[in-house]
């Protein structure tokens, strides 16, 4: 969108309150459309001078960061990478929490002094509600990698940033934290997103691989031989009732689910084959690549070996069967906005098997699947 344009609609909408009438949704783009509309919904005014700190410190802090030393850990020599990548360019790289909560950034003095007026540092909170529209923030709420550019913030203090970000989920479906790439906005690539995904992808692969030992079987997938061992590889782990404890987002895709489905669906309603030949394969030869089919008429190509651990899935036995990992960002005072989109995720296993947990209890169902009870009345309705 040309610059000229999205600041005539910035002065209409957010100063004036006057919307364009003519396809607002397509002249912003949908995620930031969207954005907006959240953030005008939580009282946030665009040219506002003054906003809460939103900004933890000290004990309060340390237990953030404790909490998320796993995949700091991980994530670290990572992001010193992405730095010397960047050298020179200005600018800063971000890890925050699940709920945007920065925990750890790296980046080039010059400009994480500029960053530091807008609270760009470690201890300040970037959810959409405190910060306006932003790749942490945005990138929380929507699931999804996203680039803010500019005037394409809806807070104006902050439209001198560049920002890319993408959500790092763990091998149970949860988002664990947010990579987020900052720069100055003249500094914006589009290639940055694509840089931001492959990292993201990179960290996400590792967090199942240091997961292993919960599972009692390991699955690597690909649509081709090739495939395995690349990048596109998938990631499946089982517990001893075939259930999927743990999965990466390439699996998830290759045998089409969803994160709502991990800890309920079994690896025996996908493959045509029963669970226990499983076990033996991978007992007898673990470099051996398997063709199989799956109950959709699909072949995959799987390489199997056993893992450490014999429980059956918690998740399953607790009644946790795949709760909306996005439920504790968003504004409760604002639900039906995500409802659509948390209805979305859910797949007809996951509505059947949680109902059936349930004996029947719409009420209880509705709320294992973070979504209202008249919401789930309309689905089963249809």
């Amino acid at each position: 969108m040309k610059v000229s344009n999205l600041r005539d609609i910035r002065r209409a909408w957010l100063l004036h309150g006057d919307p364009p009438t003519d396809s607002l949704e397509s002249q912003l783009g949908l995620t930031i459309y969207r954005s907006w509309k959240r953030c005008l919904q939580s009282g946030l005014e665009a040219f506002q001078k003054q906003l809460p700190d939103n900004i933890l410190s000290g004990q309060v802090l340390q237990s953030r960061i404790e909490q998320r030393r796993e995949l700091i850990a991980l994530a670290k020599p990572t992001m010193h990478y992405l730095h010397g990548l960047m050298s020179g360019s200005g600018g800063v790289i971000i890890l925050s929490d699940h709920q945007g909560v920065i925990v750890h950034s790296v980046g080039d003095p010059q400009f994480i002094s500029k960053a530091d007026r807008v609270l760009l540092k470690t201890g300040a909170s970037w959810q959409e509600k405190h910060r306006g529209t932003n790749a942490i923030g945005t990138a929380l709420v929507e699931r999804t990698a996203v680039s803010i550019n500019g005037s394409e913030h809806f807070l104006e203090n902050n439209g001198f940033l560049s920002c890319t970000a993408a959500p790092i989920f763990s091998p149970d479906g949860k988002i664990s934290g947010v990579l987020d790439i900052s720069t100055d906005k003249s500094a914006y690539h589009p290639h940055t997103i694509g840089l931001v995904k492959a990292t993201v992808h990179s960290l996400e692969k590792q967090l199942f691989c240091i997961h292993e030992s919960q599972y009692a079987l390991i699955l690597k997938i690909h649509s081709s031989p090739e495939g395995l061992g690349s990048m596109g590889e998938g990631m499946i782990g089982i517990d001893e009732s075939g259930t999927i404890i743990g999965i990466d987002r390439a699996a998830l895709a290759l045998i089409e689910i969803n994160a709502i489905d991990i800890g309920i669906v079994k690896i025996q309603q996908i493959l045509e084959l029963p669970l226990a030949e499983l076990f033996d394969r991978a007992k007898k030869d673990s470099n051996k690549v398997h063709v199989l089919r799956t109950h959709f008429a699909q072949s995959l190509f799987l390489k199997m070996n056993l893992g450490a651990s014999p429980r059956q899935s918690s998740r399953a036995n607790d009644l946790d069967i795949g709760v909306n990992p996005t439920v504790d960002l968003v504004n409760p005072a604002f639900p039906d906005q995500f409802e659509s989109g948390a209805l979305k995720q859910l797949s007809k296993v996951a509505i059947q098997k949680t109902l059936e947990k349930t004996n029947g209890n719409i009420s209880l169902a509705a709320k294992l699947l973070s979504i209202s009870r008249n919401t789930l009345y309309r689905y089963l309705k249809n």
